[in-house]
């Protein structure tokens, strides 16, 4: 088994994010990753709900699918249910110290293929421990991308008269 919990600054560079442009982004990433995640090369929507999508991809070559769920502005879930590798992520938003947003990924994973505590899952738990960290990366920076090019709402300001009845 594989487990990888980090949680990340998010506005330790421009532009700064807030937690809804945060969560926009997280929930383009749910419905295609592609543009987020390079070991990821094609993806299909199969199924939609309320607070929920079942999706199909391609992860380094191999079919996979997960059920994706959502506790809105919070966390996304993320649940293998077809693949060698089963398990789940969770993509949080958090504010760990006065305020500061963050991003927490938490990885949970079992490839099916390897043997418990074996060499390879050692280099398979190596790997998967830098593909992680470029993938949280990653998706910083390609919703960093969208707010900068406007595909990205900015967060809307409040006035004085926002509280009017």
């Amino acid at each position: 088994m594989f487990t990888l919990t980090q949680t990340i600054k998010v506005n330790d560079i421009e532009p700064h994010l807030a937690r809804s442009q945060i969560w926009q982004g997280l929930m383009l990433k749910a419905s295609n990753p592609v543009p987020f995640l390079e070991a990821i090369s094609t993806c299909e929507v199969i199924e939609r709900g309320e607070n929920w999508i079942l999706h199909g991809f391609t992860l380094r070559g191999e079919e996979t699918q997960e059920l994706v769920t959502f506790q809105p502005e919070r966390r996304i879930t993320f649940e293998r249910t077809k693949g060698n590798v089963m398990g789940t992520i969770l993509n949080e938003t958090t504010e760990p110290k006065n305020g500061e947003l963050g991003l927490r990924y938490m990885f949970s994973l079992v490839p099916s293929t390897l043997e418990n505590g074996g060499a390879e899952e050692a280099k398979f738990a190596k790997h998967m421990s830098e593909s992680c960290v470029r993938g949280v990366h990653s998706t910083l920076v390609e919703i960093r991308r969208r707010v900068a090019i406007g595909e990205i709402d900015a967060p809307q300001k409040r006035t004085l008269h926002d509280d009017r009845t």
